[in-house]
């Protein structure tokens, strides 16, 4: 039941048309709803909106991906509040401002607040769970590869498919007795397995959401590259800059990242161009990937567009999904592969919803949260949460 900045200024007239009091800065639903509504332009002061000396447990959602609010998580950890967060700007930013999130991790010793990211790579998928219960097993991981992209995945499976893949839709269709649901929600005429140009796939993951409010961000492999310094992070790997990675990445187009372009209408030189590229891929039995990996004994991270034979987990990957393999000690014969979709409202919502019942199953104070189901629904009460809504386009 809270409510983020974008509703700040019409609940707030609703409240003060209702109580008859004059305009106020902050605004505070008491007993059955508990939220706290802060103009963006306080970003900086949102914990002492939040914080409730009649609460012990103080949490805040980040749903955004803000760079400016990434730079806040800091500042919540050390006033004690907890990070819910599916926001990775913080994690990825200079080395300076990672540092200081670990110390304000490590503020108040074992009281200190909790920053659950598990969000922050793969959306709903259980990637960094993953990789934290291999590591505290006492294996050891000594590669990370996979497609960590949504809108790469899709762009790149449509220009170019394997062959025959509609027989896997078929087969699905007929084997789950009604539980697959075909490919995306794409136009009845479309077939997802016949190769579209590059402009026509942009096109497409622009209409289905799978794309950053400015598409660059995804060509330009900022995002991919803001996924591996949270990986790497966790492998202790910690002196990475995310300009190193980016720059030295292998891009569908690089000459899309430096002029200015309508991305509805991209120029047919650049379709020409990739096309020249998917194509001798397919001479060679091959389809083109869009595959980022972290070599740990090396140190080093790559982002790279490789030839994948057909029949390769990552040339049949669904459009649209993700799909990362761990290379341990114990999985030594083959790695431990994760896959599926990771965009999405509800993927992402329940997965930051298990990072909060996960934070709370420690807690054994009277005043922490509790959950109410009703059917496949669920509400949390007793507790005092912000909320930062994604962008529009999320």
């Amino acid at each position: 039941d809270s409510i983020g900045y974008n509703d700040y200024e019409l609940a707030q007239e609703e409240m003060e048309a209702k109580s008859g009091q004059a305009p106020s800065s902050k605004i505070t639903f008491n007993e059955e709803k508990v939220a706290q509504i802060v103009p963006s332009s306080r970003l900086n002061s949102l914990h002492t909106f939040l914080f409730r000396t009649d609460y012990s447990n103080h949490v805040i959602f980040d749903c955004t991906n803000d760079e400016e609010v990434g730079k806040r998580h800091a500042d919540w950890l050390k006033a004690g509040i907890n990070i819910v967060t599916a926001n990775n700007m913080g994690l990825s930013g200079p080395k300076s401002q990672r540092d200081e999130l670990e110390r304000a991790e490590k503020t108040m010793g074992k009281n200190s607040a909790q920053y659950l990211r598990g969000v922050t790579v793969g959306g709903g998928l259980p990637i960094i769970s993953t990789m934290r219960s291999l590591l505290q097993s006492g294996d050891r991981i000594r590669r990370v590869d996979g497609i960590f992209s949504t809108s790469l995945s899709f762009i790149m499976f449509r220009i170019s498919p394997p062959s025959d893949i509609s027989a896997c839709s078929k087969f699905d269709e007929s084997f789950s007795k009604g539980a697959f649901h075909g490919d995306l929600n794409l136009q009845a005429s479309t077939d997802i397995g016949q190769a579209c140009s590059f402009s026509q796939a942009v096109k497409e993951a622009i209409a289905l959401g799978l794309m950053e409010e400015d598409p660059t961000n995804d060509l330009s492999n900022e995002y991919t590259s803001r996924v591996l310094m949270v990986l790497a992070r966790e492998l202790g790997m910690v002196d990475l800059e995310l300009s190193d990675i980016q720059n030295g990445s292998d891009k569908v187009v690089e000459s899309i990242l430096h002029t200015s372009v309508d991305y509805h209408n991209l120029p047919k030189e650049m379709d020409e161009q990739v096309k020249k590229r998917v194509d001798a891929a397919k001479s060679r039995g091959c389809v083109l990937r869009h595959i980022a990996s972290i070599n740990v004994k090396e140190r080093s991270v790559e982002i790279k567009l490789v030839e994948v034979p057909e029949h390769h987990v990552f040339a049949v990957n669904s459009p649209s999904c993700e799909c990362v393999r761990f290379f341990t000690h114990r999985h030594m014969a083959y790695p431990l592969t994760i896959q599926g979709p990771s965009a999405g409202a509800d993927s992402t919502a329940s997965a930051l919803l298990a990072e909060l019942l996960q934070l709370m199953r420690g807690k054994s104070s009277p005043r922490s949260v509790a959950l109410s189901r009703s059917g496949s629904s669920a509400s949390l009460r007793s507790s005092s949460i912000g909320y930062l809504p994604p962008s529009p386009t999320k």
